[in-house]
């Protein structure tokens, strides 16, 4: 324990330490104005703070180009408010869904060494694991939640949300606890792993769920060809994780009801149930895609477009929704080909730049594969707080892969005298 201690001794500037109460609050969503009010303090304390060297701490925006692409891709997404129908309308969600960003985004980069964004990391998992243990906790009817109960023990956010948050530790937790030197660390992120997967499994969301066997089938097939031990090893787990899988009867029964659904629009031509209704948004904005396919139709456009083709479809019996329930299909359609390939090539970038550090770069494919699964059929970027943590983490990342260049710069200049 004295090891665990030494390790993470309290850190003495109170900046830094709200910088860390931020993160730890924030995949929460405790009221209305939280990442508000948090922002707008850690924005001026920041620059009050670091004054004197904020050009150089900002050098990283255009030095580094995943986060030069991310700027671009929310520069755009402000740019494609032009061709909206509604420019009040356009712009008014785009600001609403970027402002934040820019103002904690400028907080954490002017602030944070790759030592304490690795911190940070690690103190979003600890916010994600107390989640997991909170929606168990009411799984075993320990604790009461209106609107929750052992068969949907979601808790205060919506499951669409915390699931992914059950996703990520699964795997993060997993590769800190493998890379550490400190046993008791070790135990601690390996609990947080089997907590959030147990939550995961007792959860509803069947994207998260595939997401999660999906991301394992990626580390098995990557572990793989390192070592034929290795390969074994992930065989077994896999074939472990599935066994466990298919004796969830709760779980499997959605499954069926999405079987159900797409046989409903095969035979009946009916777009019915969470998942038929899915198939149909992604028909429309096809449709859209096919009519705009660089530039989109402009924010709110496309949301209403989509509405307007549920109320015209005879065969669409199910409530009007305003969102394409695909992350992929509402950049597309709001953004064309130019917006969307702005942002994934920002964090492929990202991906490659970790290339060589092993842990980050497994953390970031944990986080972003996640991110990337779940957006096929569900929301991400368009729900908050959610939003909000994937930029947080691939800020952090970003800083982790910046610094690090810096420093194997300085090491091969030093190596050259």
């Amino acid at each position: 324990m004295n090891g665990l201690l030494e390790k993470y001794n309290f850190e003495k500037d109170k900046y830094i330490l709200f910088v860390y109460l931020f993160l730890l609050l924030t995949p929460w969503g405790l009221f209305k104005s939280q990442v508000a009010i948090f922002s707008i303090v850690l924005f001026i304390w920041g620059l009050i703070k670091y004054k004197s060297d904020i050009t150089n701490k900002l050098s990283i925006i255009w030095k580094f180009k995943p986060i030069l692409l991310w700027l671009s891709f929310i520069i755009f997404c402000f740019i494609a408010v032009l061709w909206s129908d509604s420019f009040a309308e356009g712009f008014k969600r785009v600001f609403n869904f970027h402002k934040y960003e820019f103002l904690f985004g400028t907080a954490l980069l002017i602030s944070l060494t790759k030592e304490q964004a690795v911190t940070a990391i690690k103190v979003l998992l600890v916010s994600f694991s107390m989640y997991a243990l909170f929606s168990i906790s009411i799984y075993f009817d320990v604790v009461s939640v209106a609107g929750s109960s052992s068969l949907n023990p979601k808790g205060i956010l919506r499951f669409s949300i915390s699931t992914q948050y059950m996703v990520i530790t699964s795997f993060v937790a997993i590769l800190f606890a493998i890379y550490s030197k400190v046993r008791n660390e070790q135990i601690v992120f390996v609990l947080a792993s089997f907590l959030s997967i147990f939550a995961l499994s007792i959860n509803y969301s069947r994207t998260s769920q595939l997401a999660f066997l999906l991301i394992l089938i990626v580390f098995v097939i990557v572990f793989s060809l390192k070592n034929i031990k290795v390969a074994m090893f992930n065989l077994l787990l896999t074939v472990l994780v599935l066994f466990a899988f298919f004796q969830n009867d709760r779980m499997l029964n959605k499954f069926n009801v999405a079987i159900n659904e797409v046989k409903n629009i095969y035979n009946n031509n009916i777009y019915s149930g969470s998942f038929g209704v899915r198939l149909f948004f992604n028909k429309v904005g096809i449709e859209m895609i096919e009519e705009n396919p660089f530039f989109g139709v402009g924010p709110v456009d496309n949301r209403n477009q989509l509405v307007q083709k549920e109320k015209e479809e005879k065969n669409y019996k199910a409530v009007i929704v305003k969102h394409f329930h695909s992350e992929h299909m509402e950049i597309l359609t709001a953004y064309g080909l130019v917006g969307y390939l702005l942002l994934v090539s920002a964090v492929v970038l990202l991906i490659i730049k970790l290339r060589k550090q092993n842990l980050y770069y497994y953390i970031s494919l944990s986080v972003f594969l996640t991110l990337f699964f779940v957006s096929f059929a569900n929301k991400t970027l368009a729900l908050k707080p959610l939003n909000y943590i994937y930029v947080i983490l691939f800020l952090l990342l970003s800083i982790i892969a910046y610094q690090s260049s810096l420093e194997n710069k300085l090491i091969e200049k030093k190596e050259k005298q």
